[in-house]
């Protein structure tokens, strides 16, 4: 029997749509869990499906119960083999899984193709303890054609891409287990867990740092010289070509120099200026799109892309290429072709297409996957999608069309102005000379258009010298931290040394790991958002002023790390020497955290939450609050959920500080029935009990 497992039930459905295989078949045990069988080229066969991860590395104290308890004197724990096992809410699913791979003479592995879904593929492989062979089917996207032509060109497993999701997922655990540890217990409580991740930490130093130049910002004056020339036809803005004065005294004298005086034109150069259309949209790069464009967070753009996926109208989504391959360019036209017969992009139909060039289809500049595109599975129309689908289904229709237009040609004009035979001003301006592929993805025009000028041509000049003040850095939007994460926070503007520095594998996590990191940047309160700019908590500062390792915040070094974890799987690196350099790290870098000096976090909530009885500070539990001189005799406690009502922290926060809280309304009795109370303390008796509002009228 042949098995095929699929790491989630839409990419199930999709294969057994593609093969044939009929309705789904519900697991008895568990409903939403199922299967599907049918007959795969004479050979019986069954596709089953995971829950994206359904088994882990397990938690620390699954190697010794000593490490349960968080002491520093015990940790790091350095497992010599690193156990897996099932995640205690897919045993169900994974049970049906072993069951398929029991029965099986041979299986395919058709999880994501990527290496995380290598990763997931491997420990579901392995805590089943299947020696079956496998194969590996490699799914670009979701339609029929596609689908089966990967079943018929199916790929032996890639071990070094395996090693190299191992590497990641071991790396990341060391890290993670190991230095949270000793970061919670130095610096952190229970009240306050203090996380440490490779990806997730320097990431959040990108924002402190920010927001550290922001606040250091030392505003200096300056003085700015400009001046409107006019000839007979028009008239235009220069600047002083020497750039802005830092002293008033100095740009007093020019002014005095330059004012009344007339300009010579003593300079005129226009350059002819092409524009090729844009590279392709990767992960990272239609998610800062979308954030530019539509103001959407990460994590919605990613949502919606996953949704076109699944549809079959867009390909794999966590890609991190920008080029398509060569052996794409029958499909590709194809495709545009198809997209400029719907309604919303008929206009861009033109009788001559330009050429495909290795600008857009570069074998050498693809990775495991191509750019981001429509799939051939074009629908007739647009109305068939939700708005928001609409939005990135747009984008990525006029990324492909665009290919098909001429260069933009831009006329650029610099112009050199002399005053008093000794001050120059400079001035440049811009033409569309030709719209080529601004046509479908227009550009706005530059504001500043010069006018007909001559060489020695005579100008007046009418000057204005302007005071102002630097201007600290901006914070960042979630466009630009993804585009710093993508860069190792490195600034380039140049799109080319951008893309080679892409392709060197030296970014913040991966295409398919930024926003998640960023998400848990927020769920874990180390950074808030205030309209479109992102800015860290005052959580978010303290970890990294006190985290004392340099390496762990360094955005290069986590760079560097990704790309040896790229090379693992180019079997560039040997993943035995990564794994013991990773575990001599950590050992290192825990024990300069639990060597450091203490230090507590208390959030504001914190700060708020003392103890009204003994005026003690409350502790925060998963189950309630409780007052921390327990040990000295102290009872006040009170449980997250009372009566089948969750209280919040704010009513904890009046219950501490003024002996009730609000009404709260939606209590319920033993036998079901609604009722309003305040929480107060009885100090008599030393605990929260309710008080009923006054009912009688006045």
């Amino acid at each position: 029997m042949l098995v095929i497992y699929a790491e989630k039930s839409s990419l199930a459905k999709a294969i057994a749509n593609a093969l044939g295989a009929g309705n789904r078949i519900s697991y008895p045990e568990e409903p939403k869990i199922g299967y599907y069988e049918f007959e795969f080229n004479g050979e019986k066969a069954v596709i089953c499906y995971g829950i994206g991860h359904l088994a882990n590395l397990v938690p620390a104290k699954s190697y010794d119960e000593k490490y349960s308890k968080w002491d520093l004197s015990v940790f790091p724990c350095i497992p010599t083999e690193f156990k897996k096992a099932p995640k205690a809410s897919t045993i169900k699913c994974i049970r049906l899984v072993k069951f398929f791979f029991d029965k099986a003479d041979r299986i395919i592995n058709a999880a994501d193709p990527d290496r995380e879904g290598e990763l997931i593929f491997t420990y579901v492989y392995e805590v089943c303890k299947c020696s079956k062979p496998y194969k590996r089917v490699w799914i670009e996207d979701l339609t029929n054609q596609k689908i089966r032509y990967a079943f018929s060109n199916l790929k032996n497993p890639d071990k070094n891409l395996q090693l190299a999701g191992r590497a990641r997922d071991i790396s990341d655990w060391l890290i993670g287990t190991n230095l949270t540890v000793a970061a919670t217990k130095k610096y952190g409580s229970y009240n306050n867990l203090l996380t440490v991740g490779r990806v997730q930490t320097p990431t959040l130093n990108l924002v402190v740092e920010r927001e550290k130049a922001i606040k250091n910002h030392v505003k200096e004056p300056y003085w700015k010289l400009i001046s409107v020339f006019s000839s007979p036809n028009d008239k235009f803005e220069a600047e002083y070509e020497q750039g802005n004065f830092k002293n008033e005294s100095e740009a007093n004298v020019v002014f005095a120099e330059c004012n009344g005086k007339s300009g010579i034109v003593t300079s005129l150069e226009t350059k002819h200026r092409t524009e090729s259309a844009p590279l392709l949209y990767n992960a990272t790069q239609l998610q800062i799109a979308a954030n530019k464009r539509f103001g959407w967070n990460s994590s919605k753009t990613a949502e919606v892309m996953q949704s076109l996926y699944e549809k079959k109208l867009m390909s794999y989504p966590r890609t991190s290429s920008e080029h398509l391959t060569e052996a794409m360019m029958p499909e590709v036209k194809l495709t545009i072709q198809k997209l400029l017969n719907m309604p919303e992009y008929s206009q861009y139909s033109i009788d001559t297409w330009s050429e495909f060039t290795k600008r857009h289809f570069d074998d050498k500049k693809v990775g495991s996957h191509p750019a981001i595109i429509p799939t051939m599975n074009v629908p007739e129309n647009l109305s068939s999608l939700s708005d928001d689908e609409k939005m990135i289904y747009d984008l990525l229709a006029k990324s492909l069309i665009r290919m098909i237009y001429p260069k933009a040609c831009v006329d650029v004009t610099m112009v050199l102005i002399a005053v008093n035979n000794k001050h120059v001003f400079k001035a440049s301006g811009s033409i569309i000379i030709s719209d080529g592929w601004y046509a479908v993805d227009a550009r706005p025009e530059k504001k500043n258009v010069l006018p007909v000028l001559k060489e020695h041509q005579e100008l007046v000049g009418k000057y204005t010298l302007k005071k102002g003040e630097t201007e600290p850095p901006k914070r960042y939007t979630e466009a630009e931290l993804l585009s710093a994460m993508e860069t190792a926070g490195k600034r380039i503007e140049d799109e080319e040394a951008r893309t080679l520095m892409k392709m060197q594998k030296k970014g913040l996590g991966t295409d398919a790991t930024r926003v998640p990191t960023i998400k848990a940047l927020f769920d874990k309160e180390y950074i808030a958002r205030k309209g479109k700019s992102i800015y860290p908590t005052k959580k978010g500062m303290f970890i990294i002023d006190v985290l004392p390792v340099a390496e762990l915040k360094s955005a290069e070094m986590t760079g560097e790390l990704e790309k040896t974890l790229n090379d693992i799987a180019l079997g560039k690196c040997d993943y035995s020497l990564f794994i013991e350099n990773m575990r001599n790290k950590v050992k290192e870098w825990y024990s300069i955290i639990a060597q450091s000096c203490n230090t507590s976090f208390v959030s504001e909530k914190e700060q708020k939450m003392i103890c009204p009885l003994c005026h003690k500070k409350i502790n925060i539990f998963d189950w309630g609050y409780s007052c921390s001189g327990y040990r000295d005799g102290c009872k006040f406690h009170i449980n997250k959920t009372i009566a089948g009502k969750r209280i919040t922290d704010n009513a904890v926060i009046l219950l501490c500080q003024n002996g009730t809280t609000n009404i709260i309304k939606g209590f319920k009795s033993k036998n079901g029935n609604e009722f309003d109370a305040y929480l107060v303390v009885d100090k008599e008796k030393q605990e929260v009990s309710f008080r009923f509002p006054d009912k009688r009228k006045n």
